[in-house]
């Protein structure tokens, strides 16, 4: 490919004469933004694949698909929105993942080849806030099943109210940004020792769905709490939700080259992410249908937080087990989906200042001014106004990165200048792409305007795949019109040569 780099199959690296080009110029080049080594990569097609079930065997899944029922679809038109929504997502998760295999190195990086070396602080900034907002919002569903674990072997422990789950939310927290702070092999190592577990411990929640419908999944599944609401409007509920669902994982999809930059093959991370992902998203929203349906027959209440509805039972032996479903199923989300992004972000803006640990440390203590408690007041909310805020700022940003790498890039980056922060490629004008932070400015302002503007709801409603489509379909503009500015400028000089 040249004297800086080398490419070997799917798999772009930098020579000697590389990485001793980036030192004669100024640059980010440390221990934790250099790319990862082939040596170095040893995700499979099962890792990727554990990495998915890890973060979508989750409780967030769980309260969406039973959230999504308590707004008024039935357990079927839940089931669809979401498991489309995730496919949808998956387009995203491989074209963006296909950077940090082909070029070992991490969204962060990815930011600064389309934003410019200034103007990344942009994307990095909005991802990582998203980033440690979903942290503190799923650390406080650990956190509560750790209060539901205290307060059963110690009942005093309910005394201390909001003092007692803050601690127990901390005791979470705390776990969290130590698997973090260890680095890509221990997230790998508890994706892998999680992943099965996880899909026992679901296979009891729906076994004991089922037995609370005297052992028949007809019964269970004709429930009235989980047949939606009489006179529902399906369409109404069903874009905002799918947008929604898009969103939900959209953060994840943005931040894939966090994972696939350990990945050995392009190969590995398609089947691994194509595979894993649709069919993990149906079973754990089935589990959250089945959790909602149980605890209609056994406590003739609809439950939509898991955390309430093992507080339902009387056995201490459920109650730990059910308690222990709830930790596992945050921690392998909330670790590679939530805190690792965040940590990325933080480790690369300030390269030569921080350590991996210490970022983590700093992202995990942001997400404390997420006041999570707040955000899981209602299902509904949850669902349409935060994840649709949440589509509204990643939605054009996903929509530019497709553009910027597929269509203006077309999948090809210089890694010296990938690296250096005074010029090259990547340096538009003074460090900042100025064309594609107008757009994404502009897009997000126009979606978050929909939310209050009736005649512009639809927008909102749609916020990630409005914001996807229409912010990269006005990037894919201007780089037209910038060609056609280009090569007429170049006539006119040869022209005045001629001349």
């Amino acid at each position: 490919m040249g004297l800086f780099q080398t490419q070997t199959g799917d798999i772009v690296e930098l020579t000697q004469a590389g990485m001793e080009e980036i030192q004669k110029h100024k640059n980010n080049y440390t221990e934790v933004t250099k790319p990862n080594s082939r040596d170095n990569r040893h995700w499979s097609a099962w890792d990727m694949g554990n990495l998915w079930i890890g973060m979508l065997v989750s409780i967030a899944v769980y309260q969406v698909a039973s959230g999504l029922i308590v707004s008024g679809m039935s357990w079927a038109q839940a089931l669809l929105t979401i498991v489309l929504g995730h496919s949808l997502v998956m387009i995203f998760a491989v074209i963006l993942g296909h950077f940090g295999v082909k070029y070992g190195v991490s969204y962060p990086m990815l930011c600064k080849m389309v934003f410019g070396s200034k103007g990344t602080v942009v994307p990095s900034l909005v991802r990582g806030i998203l980033g440690c907002f979903w942290f503190g919002v799923q650390a406080w569903i650990g956190g509560q099943a750790i209060q539901t674990i205290l307060v059963t072997f110690v009942p005093a422990w309910s005394g201390f109210g909001f003092t007692g789950q803050l601690i127990s939310f901390l005791i979470f927290w705390a776990m969290n940004v130590y698997i973090a702070g260890s680095g890509s092999s221990a997230v790998q190592k508890l994706e892998r020792f999680a992943a099965p577990v996880l899909i026992l411990l679901s296979f009891i929640v729906i076994i004991w769905g089922i037995s609370t419908a005297d052992w028949s999944l007809a019964k269970l599944m004709s429930e009235p709490s989980i047949q939606g609401q009489k006179g529902a409007d399906f369409w109404k509920l069903f874009f905002p939700a799918l947008s929604s669902m898009i969103a939900f994982d959209g953060g994840i999809a943005l931040s894939m080259a966090d994972f696939t930059k350990n990945c050995k093959t392009q190969k590995a991370q398609v089947i691994g992410q194509v595979a894993g992902a649709p069919i993990m998203t149906a079973f754990i929203a089935f589990v959250g249908i089945c959790g909602t349906a149980g605890a209609s027959f056994a406590f003739h209440e609809a439950i939509w937080e898991p955390a309430v509805l093992v507080g339902k039972f009387g056995n201490p032996l459920i109650v730990v087990i059910f308690s222990l479903f709830i930790i596992m199923a945050v921690l392998t989300t909330n670790v590679a989906a939530n805190l690792v992004p965040p940590t990325n972000v933080i480790s690369t803006l300030f390269a030569k200042k921080l350590s991996y640990r210490q970022a983590a440390i700093i992202a995990a203590v942001l997400a404390l001014f997420a006041q999570p408690w707040n955000a899981l007041a209602s299902a509904y909310d949850l669902i349409y106004n935060v994840c649709g805020i949440l589509g509204a700022l990643l939605g054009p940003i996903s929509g530019l990165y497709l553009v910027a790498y597929l269509f203006e890039h077309k999948t090809e980056v210089d890694m010296v200048d990938l690296y250096r922060e005074d010029g090259g490629k990547y340096y538009y004008k003074q460090g900042w792409n100025t064309a594609i932070i107008a757009i994404f400015v502009v897009s997000m302002i126009v979606i978050l305007v929909g939310k209050y503007v009736p005649a512009m709801n639809v927008l909102f409603d749609n916020a990630y795949v409005i914001g996807s489509i229409g912010a990269g379909l006005a990037y894919y503009i201007y780089l037209k019109v910038r060609k056609v500015s280009v090569c007429a400028a170049d006539g006119r000089m040869k022209r005045a040569e001629k001349a």
